[in-house]
């Protein structure tokens, strides 16, 4: 919750988390994705033209293969897991078009190594994780030997990390996270000081059913530049970004809200010199005989702007 850094090596920014973790009901063998979208300047829809094929096994996509002119552009594997275990590139444009992750569950590490075209490595990231499964070490590296930045935590006899240091070698940056609980052992405040200068704050407040944290960036001087809020209730997250007038730093200049239920964006708020901007989202699915979503369906202000449809094969 309180730790800035991934503790996997998920690329979420590229697929749906929740499509790879999400066991498929019915035993299917495969399904393919394609997308219909709306485009800048287009009256309607747009198929595009990359097909996802995704390979299942008892129920977890182990494979993923994006299809572009009946050419496989780029692939993912995973294991049974369903952690990422290759993720290759077929382009000339690909600087680093092979990747490779390795689990050793004995030693509870997780390491990424990303090599360039010539099968040289180009970088390295080590986790490794306690008994309870919680990040102590994470490690990178440019090549294969040259640190890059290191990451270090340490927990109390609760699992609570008590002490946490960041390091950028070639920057000479250090972060320390300085932990405070509440009489429960919840954490109450995180703190994070930039070579000795405080960089941000977070404060946690536990409702009723609802988690709160308010996280406080600081720039120069010391000086509030922008704030954090998240809002946690089930399914249900809120996001808002605000950033400080640099000359007062009690108003905000700009500000942007996200609501999400799941993985789907509800509302998006954003409030600039430009005025106030409301867009709302929904997202409707439909599902086969065996529970699984076939199509999925997203309007913006009550307008098509996207759709997915999966087509299975059991």
């Amino acid at each position: 919750m309180a730790q800035e850094h991934p503790t996997d090596f998920f690329p979420s920014d590229e697929i749906s988390r929740s499509i790879i973790e999400t066991k498929l009901s019915g035993n299917p063998i495969s399904f393919t994705i394609r997308t219909q979208e709306l485009q800048k300047d287009s009256a309607g829809l747009q198929l595009s033209p990359i097909i996802e094929n995704y390979s299942v096994t008892a129920g977890r996509v182990t494979k993923i293969d994006f299809i572009l002119k009946d050419k496989v552009i780029k692939t993912m594997s995973f294991d049974t897991l369903s952690r990422i275990v290759s993720y290759f590139e077929f382009s000339e444009e690909a600087t680093t078009p092979w990747t490779h992750y390795l689990y050793n569950d004995q030693e509870h590490t997780k390491t990424e190594i990303k090599l360039r075209k010539d099968s040289t490595i180009y970088s390295k990231t080590i986790l490794a994780f306690n008994d309870q499964n919680k990040l102590i070490l994470r490690k990178e590296f440019w090549g294969e030997q040259e640190i890059k930045s290191v990451r270090e935590i340490t927990y109390n006899p609760s699992n609570d990390p008590i002490k946490d240091v960041y390091y950028e070698n070639r920057t000479e940056s250090v972060n320390l996270y300085d932990y405070q609980y509440d009489s429960l052992g919840r954490i109450e405040t995180l703190r994070r000081y930039n070579n000795d200068k405080l960089a941000s704050r977070t404060l946690y407040e536990y409702r009723q059913d609802s988690l709160v944290s308010q996280r406080m960036e600081y720039g120069f001087n010391e000086r509030p530049k922008s704030q954090f809020l998240l809002i946690e209730k089930d399914s249900m997250r809120v996001e808002v970004n605000g950033f400080f007038s640099s000359i007062d730093t009690t108003e905000y200049r700009s500000s942007f809200k996200q609501i999400f239920v799941g993985e789907d964006l509800v509302e998006y708020e954003s409030r600039t010199v430009r005025g106030t901007f409301v867009d709302r989202y929904k997202t409707f699915y439909e599902y086969d005989n065996h529970g699984n979503w076939i199509q999925k369906t997203t309007y913006l202000n009550n307008k098509l702007i996207k759709v997915q449809n999966r087509l299975f094969r059991y």
